[in-house]
């Protein structure tokens, strides 16, 4: 594994604008991809249902899970994309209320261990080539020895409106509102968002777009002399 290609782990609050924030910024840095964990999950999920499992059955590894379901992902254009059964699922598919609620509750009571193996394999596989951009949940139990880990923040009402923008009108402002407000409880009950050493957080609710917020990113990441 080459040291000199950089981790740059990023977990924050729900709708926080770190998804979109992150494909901006594997833009802006050379010989970069980013592994997108929560679009993994979300396809795994996805597929659950499409099959009718019970979601409480799902406890096994998920390299089998992936097989079993026939869940793949690939990296393209630098950026995570889904397959089921050899066929793309466009992010807008999955990108449901019941998916989202069923996303946090699978990260929040599987095996973790298989799951964090799971994750510091893929990590470590792709960093043999590439600088990467990670996100995902528990991301410092999973590969400490990340180059920086960034929590990205915004204000309840900024992540709201961002959500609702993204669902394109399939449920209203006070839906989505409880939706976060749900995913957060699970979240918090679960013990994610956890600050380390390593944290560096960051507010987005002032940005306009996923451009000026990863420009913001790159900043600091250029004063932390990370990039």
């Amino acid at each position: 594994m080459s040291e000199e290609n950089f981790v740059i782990g990023v977990e924050g609050m729900v709708s926080s604008g770190k998804t979109s924030m992150c494909k901006e910024l594997v833009k802006l840095i050379s010989n970069t991809i980013y592994i997108d964990a929560g679009y993994i999950y979300r396809g795994i999920i996805y597929a659950i249902a499409k099959n009718k499992i019970d979601l409480s059955n799902c406890k096994m590894d998920p390299f089998e899970l992936m097989k079993n379901l026939k869940v793949e992902f690939k990296i393209e254009d630098g950026i995570t994309q889904i397959y089921i059964d050899n066929e793309k699922i466009d992010e807008e598919k999955i990108e449901t209320m019941d998916n989202a609620i069923g996303v946090s509750q699978f990260a929040s009571t599987n095996d973790n261990k298989q799951l964090f193996l799971f994750a510091k394999n893929i990590v470590e596989e792709y960093r043999k080539n590439f600088n990467l951009i990670v996100s995902g949940r528990n991301l410092p139990q999973i590969y400490p020895n990340m180059n920086i880990h960034l929590f990205i923040t915004a204000s309840l009402e900024a992540r709201v409106q961002r959500r609702f923008n993204q669902y394109n009108g399939k449920y209203s402002l006070e839906e989505v509102k409880n939706i976060i407000k749900q995913r957060d409880d699970i979240h918090e009950k679960a013990g994610f968002n956890n600050i380390t050493d390593i944290t560096e957080k960051i507010d987005l609710t002032e940005c306009k777009s996923a451009n000026e917020s990863a420009i913001k990113v790159l900043n600091i990441l250029k004063e932390k002399n990370i990039v």
